[in-house]
């Protein structure tokens, strides 16, 4: 019994390093995925910003964990100076993951609703570029004097996507363009059907998974929270955050007046005064 006293404290320092190492590790792996997916850099890129945002929310798990088996780390092995004050910087730099966190909230705000405004303004401008291209060539068609105008007007104006040429089938001119008006009806109709709106379900999933990214950013800004400590504190930046916040709100109350301390004073003040004790001889 006496010879496995020692060994317990050995295996305390070896279980120690060995969570110390895995710890370093799965930060290793979540810095790499970061890194993979941020690269190339478009910060001013919507579809880059919530790429990344989705990237640092799915992996979180990952740093979180590793945190969790430092502290424990340094709880087994209280004794190893150098991995506390491991576990003290990485406290720290857990500070600005909480912020990091929260910051994601109004970028994937920004980033989601940048995603739809963008796609109306590109439906927008489709849309008035093919009605001003079908109003100048049907104008053009109306206009012309004969057949050899006709041509040079639509040469004049034709756009590859229209798809309406000038072809002389030995029509007269009142003909060829009743023709022709038919069929730049039927493309209009054609384009006007290809250029759609988001749909609902698409505009639905947006918020939702912006939705989805902003509660989890929360959660894991609490969680980082209670794994994050400010350098000389002894408890974690969650609980001094809390007590703070308490701190606050009964030093309002107590400015304000509690109800409980005016009936206090009022049956303090109701109360009769207490008897002096009599004096000892």
């Amino acid at each position: 019994m006496v010879s496995d006293s020692p060994a317990k404290p050995r295996e305390g320092t070896f279980l120690a390093a060995r969570l110390s190492v895995f710890a370093m590790v799965l930060f290793v792996i979540y810095g790499v995925r970061v890194i993979a997916t941020a690269l190339p850099l478009r910060p001013l890129d919507t579809l880059w910003q919530l790429s990344v945002s989705s990237a640092l929310i799915s992996a979180a798990a990952i740093p979180l964990v590793g945190l969790a088996l430092l502290h424990l780390a340094a709880y087994l092995d209280a004794a190893n100076a150098a991995l506390e004050r491991r576990r003290d910087a990485l406290a720290r730099w857990a500070i600005l993951a909480v912020l990091g966190f929260l910051l994601l909230i109004p970028v994937q705000v920004y980033a989601s609703w940048s995603t739809v405004a963008t796609a109306r303004a590109r439906l927008t401008t489709q849309q008035s570029t093919a009605n001003r291209n079908f109003a100048l060539i049907r104008e053009a068609i109306n206009a012309a004097t004969s057949l050899e105008d006709l041509q040079a007007r639509l040469q004049a104006l034709q756009s590859p996507e229209l798809g309406v040429r000038f072809e002389n089938l030995g029509l007269p001119l009142p003909e060829t363009q009743r023709q022709m008006l038919i069929r730049l009806n039927e493309i209009e109709e054609q384009v006007k059907t290809r250029i759609k709106a988001p749909p609902p379900e698409a505009i639905e999933n947006v918020a939702t998974n912006a939705l989805r990214v902003m509660a989890t950013s929360v959660v894991y800004a609490l969680a980082f929270a209670i794994a994050a400590q400010r350098r000389g504190r002894e408890v974690p930046l969650l609980v001094e955050i809390l007590t703070i916040w308490s701190l606050r709100q009964q030093s309002r109350q107590n400015r304000r007046g509690s109800p409980g301390a005016i009936e206090e004073d009022y049956f303090a003040q109701l109360a009769p005064p207490e008897d002096d004790p009599p004096a000892s001889p």
